[in-house]
């Protein structure tokens, strides 16, 4: 058999079958537009069979040539289907002539074929029933593959009236061989003969596995071009991989030729929906095959391959058995055996001939990591080494097999004589690899081809396309054939294949109990490393707690001057800030275990953006750096999402930069990638860009793994080494990314890319500015409430919030004595600390519940209120579960504590009037100017409003500007009012003015 070099049979595989832009001449083709049914190609014979000119048909609708109600089954059909078939009769054709139409999908459009049906072929269908039933009952009589596949021609040519069928068996290096034949008997033989796999080549075979029938009416018909060339709407050529007209490539019509064949049919033989073989039929003179035969065949086709694969099936039994036998005595050794080498050994001494019988080869290896095992005619076991680690490891492959080793691992030429052949099994688990090797020695045996294989040529014609020139010759032609082992058949590979299957799942097996073991320990090991994180989480939370809530108690006082008011400020943001951090650490536990989550919620990006640059800005104002922040002004303000988690991000690329420049610029870039209007869904670009030191190119991707830092001047910087880490899982579950462009020495620019989603409706979660509570409501009931908290610093805290706005406050130093005042004094609301000594919150908690339960006319339930430091969902859930109400996360803020003793009380606070500066010109007490505001929005038109409401709903500045200049110049307060809030972009203050005004 010729060897094409890679690069001729790389060619030659690529030629594209699909688009050969012209069809046979025994039909006339249509290509019809789906959605305008507009005739936009035809076949240039429509003169011929409709009496139409192809020009005259190009951009006339279907209705042109058919009738309505044809045309509607064609539609209503193919919307379910690919194929639909019937009898049409079209309204140019001035004789009495129907035609049979196959119509499919392709390209957004239908290809319709149309081929002349004569009405007296209908009285035929009894006797094509009759031989269609006659082949099945005939074929089910054998119980032989031999048999079966003779008895199949024998029926095929009965129904196709052909001068020979035959079965073409594809074998595994793509080759074919006959296996059976029905012919004249004047004509010779082709059974037994052998064909190279370039005869048919993977285009070829592709189309066979389609399983449409093949017919070839007459060799020499000139082919029909389609018109116009290419696909009007797509400017592509005609796919034509699904017709039944498609022309034939001039190669193969070259080889039927040669094999003085005028006409031919094939049917695909399937198995498991890959082609096995092909029922083929010649004619030596033109023979044309109506459509109902085309269909029988087809049908038979399918039928007849599962019979073949059946019989298959059957011979593979034996094969099947020995496997069996095999696997029952692996798990008496498994039963037995505790040690993995001893395993093996017991395995290779029980089975090794057995494994050798299987698949009928000389020697067999058995390879488990370094240990070899050997029986039969082996290679040494140094070379055997040599050709898994050199040969079969770079492969990759569960299951290899070659008879010609030598030709793809050319060392192998020293050992031919035992392994010319190889059939290798590989599996890997638990870190070990395992090979079963069977060995075939080199033999000389003899082929019988369909011709000279030898004999070929590969051309290329004007357009550039490569094709064969098939041999000339068919007659048989014998090779003896040296320097190959036997070749391996497909049973004894599907064979190797179970066989693989059977020790992995022993391999497995084995492995259970030491899986087990590992897994028991790594549960231990997660639940130590959860209590830690949990304990941890508290003892760090716990002092924060007191440091952010004393400073939210001085922020109150109104003597601070506006520096110490800005001092504060900091202090609370450093220290939310820290606390950040602590989540993210413990966060981290959470990304290794797979469990990270994004938390949404709504938030206002202009202020964290302004929050971020206020807890910066002192680090910035210590080196010789400017630190300016760009955001595009098609950014909406309000946006839907994990506030939290995107402020960390800015926080540590932002917070890295100014790290790593001492002196120069640092910019930072917010910019809008896409924004769909339909789903909200918004892309948002973060760049920081700085002039420090840079990073070096071999540390571009490690700088994002954990606890890897960056060096400047050769010298660790301060922090845990997570920042980068955490922030590109974070982007990354925002399903965006983080990416780094550096050069050592000039700079790095961070690119982070991550979703949103736009929040039109500000009204559902910007409320009125907070006002600072300063007491109760008189005529409310004297609330008796019960803190209950270890830590002084954290009791003092609550006691110092509560008691400052009236409530009646006593306190408990853990869950024991909680509970005895709960039975005294009767408060109506606890506060809970969860961690505590001699009775921790949750005991105390559940007693409490369980007294309520067993005395429920005593009193109305207590509300509890857990303080918790937790950062863990399973431990909150927890707290739930036991009977508290609610829980609060330390640090909490104090309107979170009113907030919530609001809601289960139903309480009503006094709050501290406040001030806005709504103009130039001074202060303005924010409640004297309401009804001037209002009085002159009323006298505003209400479309004027509504607009102004929906601008600012989406933030769009630009038009707010223009719809404050629109305002007379008599209503100058309200114009002012709106241009101060448009300076500070308090949209929100905006949209609360709107309120009460009609809009829909």
């Amino acid at each position: 058999m010729r060897n094409l070099s890679l690069n001729d049979y790389k060619k030659y595989e690529n030629f594209d079958f699909r688009y050969p832009g012209s069809i046979q001449p025994h039909g006339v083709l249509l290509v019809i537009d789906i959605k305008t049914f507009t005739i936009i190609q035809v076949s240039e014979n429509t003169k011929r069979f409709l009496g139409v000119k192809p020009k005259t048909l190009l951009g006339k609708p279907l209705t042109y040539l058919m009738y309505l109600k044809q045309i509607k089954n064609i539609k209503n059909i193919l919307e379910n289907n690919n194929h639909f078939v019937d009898i049409i009769k079209l309204k140019k054709k001035k004789y009495d002539t129907q035609f049979k139409g196959i119509f499919h999908r392709v390209q957004d459009s239908i290809i319709g074929e149309l081929e002349t049906f004569k009405l007296n072929d209908n009285n035929k269908n009894i006797d094509y029933y009759k031989l269609f039933q006659d082949a099945i009952i005939n074929t089910g009589k054998t119980n032989d593959l031999k048999k079966l596949s003779a008895k199949i021609t024998e029926e095929i040519r009965k129904i196709t009236k052909f001068d020979r069928v035959l079965i073409y068996r594809f074998e595994n290096d793509g080759s074919g061989v006959v296996i059976a034949e029905n012919k004249r008997e004047d004509i010779e033989s082709y059974l037994g003969l052998h064909y190279p796999y370039y005869d048919i080549p993977n285009p070829a075979r592709q189309f066979f596995s389609k399983k449409l029938p093949r017919m070839i009416p007459n060799i020499h018909d000139e082919p029909i071009p389609i018109l116009p060339r290419k696909h009007p709407l797509k400017k592509k050529k005609l796919d034509l991989q699904n017709a039944f007209l498609r022309s034939i490539a001039p190669c193969h019509i070259e080889y039927l030729k040669n094999m003085g064949v005028t006409a031919s049919f094939n049917i695909s033989l399937l198995k498991e929906n890959k082609l096995w073989g092909l029922i083929a039929c010649h004619h030596y003179s033109p023979k044309y095959v109506i459509y109902e035969i085309r269909k029988i065949c087809e049908l038979l086709g399918e039928i007849f391959s599962l019979k073949l694969m059946y019989e298959e099936e059957k011979s593979f039994r034996q094969y099947r058995q020995t496997i069996k036998e095999i696997n029952k005595r692996i798990k008496e050794e498994l039963s037995k055996n505790k040690n993995k080498h001893d395993f093996i050994d017991n395995i290779i001494q029980k089975n090794g001939d057995s494994f050798l019988k299987l698949i009928s080869a000389r020697g067999i290896a058995i390879c488990l990591d370094n240990k070899i095992f050997v029986k039969g005619n082996t290679p040494k076991k140094k070379q055997i080494k040599a050709l898994i680690n050199d040969f079969l490891l770079p492969k990759k492959k569960d299951v290899f097999f070659t008879d010609i080793l030598t030709e793809s691992y050319p060392i192998s030429r020293k050992i031919k004589e035992i392994a010319s052949g190889i059939l290798a099994i590989s599996l890997a688990a638990n870190n070990s690899t395992y090979h079963i090797i069977w060995f075939r020695p080199e033999q000389t045996y003899e082929v019988q081809w369909a011709g000279n294989p030898y004999d070929v040529k590969l051309i290329t014609d004007s357009q550039g396309n490569t094709e064969l020139c098939p041999r000339n010759s068919f007659l048989q032609w014998k090779e003896i054939v040296t320097g190959k082992s036997l070749p391996w058949k497909s049973l004894e590979i599907d064979a190797a294949e179970e066989l693989r299957g059977t020790l992995l799942l022993a391999v497995l097996g084995y492995s259970q109990s030491i899986l087990e073991e590992t897994t028991r320990k790594a549960n231990q090991a997660n639940l130590a490393k959860g209590q830690f994180l949990a304990k941890m989480s508290h003892e760090l939370r716990t002092p924060l707690n007191a440091i952010l809530g004393f400073a939210q108690i001085i922020d109150r006082d109104n003597s601070l001057s506006s520096e110490q008011q800005k001092y504060v400020g900091i202090i609370n943001r450093s220290g939310e800030h820290l606390l950040s951090l602590i989540n993210d650490v413990l966060e981290m536990s959470r990304i290794e275990a797979g469990q990270l989550i994004l938390h949404q919620n709504y938030f206002d990006l202009y202020k964290l953006i302004q929050s971020v640059q206020e807890l910066l800005s002192f680090k910035e104002s210590s080196q010789e750096i400017s630190l300016d922040f760009h955001i595009d002004s098609d950014i909406p303000q309000y946006l839907e999402g994990d506030e939290s988690k995107l402020r960390q991000i800015i926080v540590n690329l932002v917070g890295n930069a100014i790290k790593f420049t001492q002196v120069g610029q640092i910019d930072v870039h917010l910019c809008l990638l896409s924004y769909d209007n339909n789903s909200r869904d918004i892309e948002l670009q973060l760049q920081v860009k700085d002039t420090g030191v840079g990073i070096k190119k071999e540390n571009l991707e490690t700088i994002f793994e954990p606890f890897k830092q960056t060096e400047k001047g050769g010298e660790n910087h301060e922090g845990t080494g997570l920042g980068l880490s955490i922030s590109r899982q974070f982007a990354r579950l925002m399903e965006g990314d983080i990416t780094v462009e550096s050069e050592l020495g000039k700079g790095s620019i961070f690119t982070c890319t991550l979703k949103m989603m736009v929040q039109t409706k500000i009204e559902d979660f910007v409320k009125q500015p907070s006002k600072q509570i300063i007491g109760l409501q008189p005529s409310q009931t004297d609330y008796r409430i019960l803190v209950v908290e270890d830590v002084k610093d954290n009791q003092l805290l609550m006691m110092k919030i509560l008691s400052s706005v009236g409530f009646e406050v006593r306190s408990a130093n853990n869950g024991q004595e909680a509970l005895e005042m709960w039975q005294k004094w009767h408060p109506q609301l606890i506060w809970m600390d969860m961690r505590m000594p001699v009775m921790d919150g949750y005991e105390a908690s559940r007693r409490i519940r369980q007294l309520e339960a067993e005395n429920p006319n005593r009193q109305t339930p207590v509300i509890i209120i857990a303080l918790t430091a937790t950062a863990f969902d399973e431990e909150r859930k927890a707290i739930l579960e036991i009977g508290c109400n609610d829980f609060v996360l330390k640090p909490f803020k104090e309107a979170v504590i009113f907030e919530k003793m609001k809601q289960y009380l139903g309480l009503e606070y006094v709050y501290q009037e406040s001030t806005i500066n709504l103009s130039s010109h001074g202060t303005v007490n924010e409640v004297d100017n309401f009804e001037q505001l209002n009085a002159e929005m009323e006298k505003m038109p209400k479309a004027w409003v509504e607009e102004l409401r929906k601008t600012a709903l989406s933030a769009r500045e630009k038009n707010l500007i223009h719809l404050i200049q629109e305002i007379p110049e008599q209503y100058f307060f309200l114009a002012d009012s709106l241009n101060q809030m448009l300076e500070e972009l308090a949209f929100e203050k905006i949209v609360n003015l709107t309120e009460g005004f009609n809009h829909e």
